[in-house]
Protein backbone atom coordinates (compact mmCIF):
# COMPACT_ATOMS: atom_id res chain seq x y z
CA UNK A 1 0.00 0.00 0.00
CA UNK A 2 1.50 3.26 -0.77
CA UNK A 3 1.49 6.46 1.67
CA UNK A 4 -1.22 9.21 0.29
CA UNK A 5 0.62 11.59 1.96
CA UNK A 6 4.33 10.80 0.71
CA UNK A 7 3.72 13.99 -1.82
CA UNK A 8 3.61 16.08 1.45
CA UNK A 9 7.07 15.19 2.61
CA UNK A 10 8.41 15.99 6.29
CA UNK A 11 5.10 18.26 6.51
CA UNK A 12 2.99 15.29 7.10
CA UNK A 13 4.87 12.84 9.28
CA UNK A 14 2.09 11.44 11.64
CA UNK A 15 -0.66 12.37 9.98
CA UNK A 16 -2.65 9.02 9.47
CA UNK A 17 -5.42 10.21 6.92
CA UNK A 18 -5.22 11.61 3.56
CA UNK A 19 -4.75 15.75 3.83
CA UNK A 20 -6.85 15.95 0.81
CA UNK A 21 -9.83 14.97 2.37
CA UNK A 22 -9.87 17.53 4.91
CA UNK A 23 -13.31 17.73 5.35
CA UNK A 24 -15.58 21.18 6.20
CA UNK A 25 -15.11 23.33 8.85
CA UNK A 26 -17.57 23.44 11.83
CA UNK A 27 -19.93 26.70 11.96
CA UNK A 28 -18.70 27.79 15.44
CA UNK A 29 -15.30 28.05 13.69
CA UNK A 30 -16.44 30.06 11.35
CA UNK A 31 -18.44 32.21 13.91
CA UNK A 32 -15.39 32.68 16.49
CA UNK A 33 -13.36 33.72 13.53
CA UNK A 34 -15.62 36.40 12.50
CA UNK A 35 -16.86 37.30 15.64
CA UNK A 36 -12.61 37.79 17.17
CA UNK A 37 -11.96 39.61 13.68
CA UNK A 38 -14.99 42.45 13.95
CA UNK A 39 -13.93 42.60 18.06
CA UNK A 40 -9.77 43.29 16.28
CA UNK A 41 -10.92 45.46 13.76
CA UNK A 42 -13.31 47.50 15.91
CA UNK A 43 -10.00 47.74 18.85
CA UNK A 44 -8.17 49.00 16.46
CA UNK A 45 -10.07 51.32 14.36
CA UNK A 46 -12.26 52.34 17.10
CA UNK A 47 -9.77 52.52 20.39
CA UNK A 48 -6.34 52.79 19.20
CA UNK A 49 -6.77 54.88 15.98
CA UNK A 50 -7.67 58.03 17.91
CA UNK A 51 -5.37 57.48 20.98
CA UNK A 52 -2.80 57.26 18.12
CA UNK A 53 -3.90 60.88 16.20
CA UNK A 54 -4.24 62.34 19.84
CA UNK A 55 -0.47 61.46 20.39
CA UNK A 56 0.32 62.92 17.00
CA UNK A 57 -1.62 65.80 17.76
CA UNK A 58 0.21 66.48 20.83
CA UNK A 59 3.46 66.11 19.76
CA UNK A 60 2.28 68.28 16.84
CA UNK A 61 1.61 70.93 19.03
CA UNK A 62 4.72 70.67 21.54
CA UNK A 63 6.63 70.72 18.59
CA UNK A 64 4.98 73.77 16.62
CA UNK A 65 5.36 75.98 20.35
CA UNK A 66 9.34 75.05 20.61
CA UNK A 67 9.92 76.18 17.06
CA UNK A 68 8.00 79.58 17.77
CA UNK A 69 10.53 80.63 20.69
Amino acid sequence: MTNPNRKYGRLAVGVRRDMTEKGWVPLRYWVIWFSSLVVAIGAFYVLLTPIWMGLRAIAWLSDFRRRER
